[in-house]
């Protein structure tokens, strides 16, 4: 069985149309596919659509954003109800919390010399959820940087001069959200924070959280081992995704290549089947 819980469109950050994502995923092998663009089920309709004619199975998922001491933090939910109107109601008010963001960073790259009009950002998102990604994206086509590790090392990363926090929700309130939604929430991407005492404290801090993402592309793959004892003690679910964003960075993995154990998407499905 391979299952891939972690990948985007672009309904939020990802460069391929929801139905092409279904179909890569097919073609690569990938038999389970959750969808978990940004703070947006806007995708869904036409994953679920498409994989019922490919023959994949499609997990309807987000990630939401929240803000924990100061830092990014996202909490992926999975078997959310994304048609249920009070999701949809909320993710509506985020959507234009996450557009004055964008007019937030464009303020503080033109107090360090770098001219960006809102707008151009807005339409490389094409009027779906935006985030800071398409800020790089319009960084590197002006020529302000050479990639996008760049412009989140010198300027878009958690500790960089250009950055605006994400979300006002705590990561407690974002599980409670998924959770309300019918959802599995699990703490994404914890290889990502400062270190493994901020990964504990946020744990601590939302009983909500289900699970941890053991499996994902982090620069050391002694992260995955580090992550799953943690798991263990904390008794959490163990998860796994490529985190496909389908760019041509060589750091992303492809869809499907990470290597998520069978005996936790077994552990993982029993979970769900129970919501």
């Amino acid at each position: 069985m391979i299952a891939d819980l972690h990948s985007h469109t672009t309904s939020s950050d990802g460069f391929t149309p929801p139905r092409e994502l279904i179909r890569l995923a097919r073609a690569g092998g990938v038999q389970v596919l959750a969808v978990t663009d940004h703070d947006t089920v806007d995708a869904l309709p036409e994953c679920l659509d498409e994989a019922r004619a490919v023959g994949v199975r499609v997990l309807p998922g987000i990630e939401m954003s929240a803000l924990f001491e100061g830092a990014d933090v996202h909490v992926l939910g999975y078997g959310i109800d994304h048609a249920a109107p009070e999701l949809l109601k909320t993710l509506s008010g985020l959507l234009e919390k996450r557009r004055s963001r964008v007019e937030a960073i464009c303020g503080k790259l033109q107090a360090l010399g770098v001219t960006l009009d809102p707008k151009e950002v807005l339409e490389e998102a094409g009027g779906k959820s935006v985030g800071r990604r398409h800020v790089a994206r319009v960084m590197v086509k002006k020529g302000v940087v050479a990639s996008l590790p760049e412009a989140f090392n010198r300027f878009l990363g958690t500790d960089s001069p250009a950055n605006v926090p994400a979300g006002e929700m705590s990561p407690a309130e974002a599980a409670l959200f998924i959770r309300r939604h019918g959802g599995l929430a699990v703490l994404a991407h914890p290889g990502f924070l400062e270190d493994d005492r901020k990964v504990e404290r946020v744990l601590d801090s939302a009983p909500g959280i289900r699970g941890l993402e053991v499996y994902h592309r982090y620069r050391s793959s002694r992260l995955h081992l580090r992550y799953l004892e943690m798991a263990r003690r904390r008794d959490l679910l163990v998860t796994g995704g490529s985190d496909f964003h389908g760019d041509r960075n060589p750091r992303n993995a492809a869809l499907g290549s990470m290597i998520y154990p069978s005996a936790h998407w077994k552990d993982f499905e029993k979970r769900l089947r129970a919501l």
